[in-house]
């Protein structure tokens, strides 16, 4: 059940941020791809996550791909933001020395925003890491047959009290866990990561 749930995690929030540090760098060094597409993230992000569980399932249906759906939208709206909010940190000054000896936008990208971003964004993705890990339990609520989700719906429904808190026990160490590996990693290492 936890290795399910993991890969689950894993691949929704490869997902989300496969797609967000993209549309962060757009947004954040873009004003005019920010007035499109902040408005429409900062709706989403405010639509709780279990309202989409039922189109989920109907557009979806109920298998692997709908709890990965459950947990993506439950992190990629949140990971814009956070990350946008990344790129706009770097000065303004950095953009315009780079403007003005000619630097073209992917250089300014990856020379300037890229750099000085990384660690604002490794907080913003550590984070997202950690509300993927908080959504899995109510991606494998409805419908699902594996899953620490739902173990404790099926101890629940048994009247299983003490499998209740030993699920909830075993999401908090586990994210937890993951969350202190994730701090090994310092901002530095994953500067070096993103530039390779």
């Amino acid at each position: 059940d936890l290795e399910a749930s993991m890969l689950r995690v894993v691949v929704a929030f490869l997902m989300s941020a496969a797609l967000a540090v993209p549309l962060a760098f757009l947004a954040g060094t873009s004003e005019r791809v920010s007035q499109v597409v902040m408005p429409l993230v900062g709706f989403f992000r405010y639509t709780p996550v279990a309202a989409f569980v039922p189109l989920c399932i109907l557009w979806i249906g109920i298998g692997e791909a709908e709890k990965i759906a459950v947990i993506f939208i439950g992190t990629f709206f949140q990971l814009v933001v956070m990350l946008t909010d990344s790129v706009r940190a770097v000065p303004r000054a950095y953009y315009d020395v780079a403007r003005t000896l000619g630097g073209s936008r992917w250089q300014v990208i990856r020379d300037i925003s890229l750099p000085a971003s990384a660690s604002g964004m490794f907080d913003s993705l550590r984070v997202g890491f950690g509300w993927a890990w908080s959504y899995v339990v109510l991606a494998e609520l409805v419908a699902a047959s594996s899953g620490v989700g739902y173990r404790l719906v099926e101890a629940q429904r048994y009247m299983r009290t003490t499998e209740v808190f030993a699920g909830i026990l075993l999401v908090g160490f586990v994210g937890l866990l993951l969350d202190l590996s994730l701090g090994y990693m310092t901002p530095n290492e994953f500067r070096n990561m993103l530039s390779k």
